[in-house]
């Protein structure tokens, strides 16, 4: 039991998960389907006695889907596989049976909706046509054909007929049942892929590879778009920081040790990160912080706890402690993007020349 078990979940993953491409799972579906119309067709034709012909054909059926499908499993050319499953039973089995089970009488009409859905699903470009194509001329001659020479398909009794058309329909309906729901579930895991993607480029677009935090390109959006907001959100400040004597860091320890500074530097952010405090990585070894909101003196003094937690918690290696400079403004609603940048930045270099290690309102 184990056995069967782990072969199902074999041929469940390479075959019908959603992951695998939906041509090649409508075609196994198809050939499973069909494996399983043959056989409850062949109970179905010995039940109702249906004459010996119009038994064995549904189970010779069956017999030849099964190896059929084992080639399938085995071939990893799908369309292949699809094109030959599908002329096979479309072009062959079926027309076969529509003879043997009297015809337009029967329920055989049932399963030609069947082989056009899958030529549909299943194949693709020229090949798609051209079956497509054969099967509507094959299929109109055979019902032109009962039409005006009857008495070549086998004959059925109304009891029967109408039992057979309702397993035909009945068959047929799971079938294509069958193929919907891979379509659906096709379309639901492709959407689902598609808006993880989005979201994975956008978050990409947005954000800076080393430290997590919002780039330059976002945040010039997000401030410009806070600002025109100005009049509805209250209050708004900018802090503009510069971490001290970086580049000193970066020959002295190297560039990996300086990228784990701004990494630090960048947690001590993102710990104030809340209430809409934005922080990002404006460029090089300066961030930007920006605090809606909030009074001046509550935004100033987040700054100042910044800067104390920075000279407190990263440490170089020989014992000092790193420290950075900030500049602070509050923005008016007379102020446009590009005049609170150069005030901001005005007042982080005046907090670097006046000995750094503090922030310049």
């Amino acid at each position: 039991m184990g056995k069967v078990l782990s072969t199902l979940k074999y041929i469940q993953a390479s075959v019908f998960s959603p992951k695998v491409p939906l041509e090649k799972r409508v075609t196994y579906a198809m050939v499973v389907c069909a494996m399983l119309g043959e056989l409850f067709g062949f109970i179905e034709s010995y039940l109702i006695g249906l004459p010996l012909i119009a038994v064995m054909l549904p189970l010779i059926s069956f017999i030849l889907l099964f190896f059929l499908s084992i080639w399938g499993l085995k071939t990893k050319k799908t369309h292949l596989f699809a094109s030959v499953a599908i002329s096979i039973s479309a072009l062959i089995l079926f027309p076969m049976m529509f003879f043997a089970n009297a015809g337009l009488h029967g329920g055989m009409p049932y399963y030609f909706l069947v082989a056009i859905v899958c030529t549909a699903l299943a194949l693709k470009g020229k090949t798609r046509i051209i079956l497509f194509c054969t099967i509507l001329i094959e299929y109109s001659g055979v019902f032109a054909l009962y039409r005006f020479y009857p008495q070549g398909f086998l004959p059925m009794s109304h009891e029967k007929a109408f039992i057979d058309q309702l397993s035909s329909m009945i068959i047929s309906s799971l079938i294509l049942f069958t193929f919907s729901y891979a379509v659906s579930e096709q379309n639901s895991h492709d959407r689902n892929t598609i808006h993880q993607l989005s979201l994975l480029y956008e978050r990409q677009a947005n954000t800076d590879e080393l430290t997590g935090l919002y780039n330059r390109r976002y945040f010039h959006n997000f401030l410009k778009l806070a600002i025109l907001t100005l009049g509805d959100t209250g209050k708004l400040h900018i802090a503009m920081f510069d971490i001290d004597d970086f580049k000193f860091v970066n020959d002295k320890y190297g560039h990996p040790f300086g990228d784990t500074v701004l990494k630090q530097f960048s947690l001590i952010l993102q710990q104030s990160e809340n209430a809409g405090i934005t922080p990002c990585r404006y460029g090089g070894e300066e961030f930007l912080l920006l605090i809606p909101k909030k009074n001046r003196e509550e935004a100033l003094k987040l700054v100042e706890d910044i800067l104390e937690r920075t000279r407190n918690q990263i440490k170089l290696k020989d014992g000092r402690f790193v420290t950075v400079s900030a500049g602070f403004i509050t923005c008016t609603e007379d102020m446009t993007y590009d005049i609170l940048l150069q005030e901001v930045d005005k007042k982080l270099y005046t907090a670097k020349s006046s000995g750094k290690n503090r922030v310049i309102s």
